[in-house]
């Protein structure tokens, strides 16, 4: 069978019996030979002639710079200031700090593992993430002199209170864990916090000290923030303005109007003596350690309903067992629901 030429190095072409020329590849073997060769020659070559370098020199100066120590002199610290200074200024130069924080964004206090971890009977979830702390703190609006009448429910380890006081440096808080009381006065030195469970708090005697109705704000523990809220409307006359953290889907009862399926209790007695309003919701990674549920930052105005609490003239106490009895059997007339 004769073999005809192709033309390449390497390559013939053998006609076949359907009268096609078939490409046939010989003198593998050289290139086997050629690849051994390199792989030789490369194992030989010393290792720091062909890796790369980790990082770049953290000089600008050329690889090819001599110092004065290798000039035949001491190297003094005058080179180096020549060599980073202009570097320097300008990496400083273009850093430039977030407008909205009016100074470096600071870190959210974190939690001391050899002191003590959050309980989980006490419902503790510490804010964990500043961008939302940063939104939290913008919501509070509080004119009294130097914030004297802001007070935070359970503060923690000052994740919330770091930047309130900045803005209301006589604020004062009330917390119950001692543990965190002590990382507390470490973060936010010369707050004034008062150890009390929240539940059993004479609001209406602390706004007589403080010296006018409160602006409550707090990272509320879930499984008292309905207790909590309650406690609140019996003191409404000595609070001002609340802003704190719930499970979503208690916000959404609090806000539900009627005619929802969500319609209920809540919704009936926030909404006769304040204007509730779900400012925005914080997903389960903003808080450490993470719970399970998604939360919302909900605003209550009890200013604003001043006036529909003087015309409604009921004590919260009574309006609660109301509702509860009205609400306790859905499908049936209040007539008939409610006590002859």
């Amino acid at each position: 069978m004769a073999q005809v030429p192709a033309g390449s190095l390497g390559w013939t072409l053998h006609p076949s019996t359907d009268g096609r020329c078939r490409q046939r590849r010989h003198g593998s073997h050289l290139l086997v030979l050629a690849l051994a060769c390199v792989a030789l020659l490369l194992h030989s070559v010393p290792s720091n002639f062909v890796s790369w370098p980790s990082q770049r020199p953290s000089s600008t100066r050329t690889l090819c710079s001599t110092s004065r120590a290798a000039r035949g002199g001491e190297e003094s610290d005058e080179d180096h200031d020549q060599d980073y200074g202009d570097g320097e200024e300008q990496r400083r130069a273009l850093t430039l700090s977030p407008q909205s924080w009016e100074a470096e964004k600071p870190r959210t206090p974190t939690l001391p593992a050899d002191i003590f971890k959050p309980k989980q009977s006490l419902s503790q979830n510490f804010l964990a993430d500043p961008n939302y702390v940063f939104k939290m703190v913008k919501s509070v609006q509080d004119n009294s002199p130097g914030g004297k009448r802001v007070l935070e429910l359970g503060p923690g380890t000052g994740a919330l209170t770091t930047r309130l006081a900045k803005r209301y440096p006589d604020m004062f808080a009330v917390e119950l864990d001692q543990r965190a009381m002590r990382v507390l006065a470490q973060n936010v030195p010369g707050v004034t916090v008062v150890r009390s469970d929240v539940l059993f708090v004479n609001y209406t005697k602390l706004a007589e000290i403080r010296g006018g109705p409160l602006t409550i704000v707090g990272n509320l523990p879930y499984h008292v923030t309905s207790q909590i809220l309650f406690t609140l409307l019996d003191h409404h006359a000595s609070v001002k303005d609340v802003a704190v953290t719930m499970q979503k889907e208690v916000a959404e009862r609090i806000c539900a109007r009627p005619g929802n399926r969500k319609y209920g209790i809540p919704s009936v007695a926030f909404q006769l003596y304040t204007d509730p309003k779900i400012l925005f919701d914080i997903p389960p990674t903003a808080f450490f350690p993470r719970p399970n549920v998604i939360s919302s930052y909900v605003q209550f105005n009890f200013e604003e309903a001043l006036e529909r609490r003087r015309e409604l003239n009921v004590d919260p106490r009574d309006l609660r067992n109301l509702t509860a009895t009205a609400f306790r059997q859905r499908r049936k007339q209040m007539r008939n629901s409610l006590p002859a």
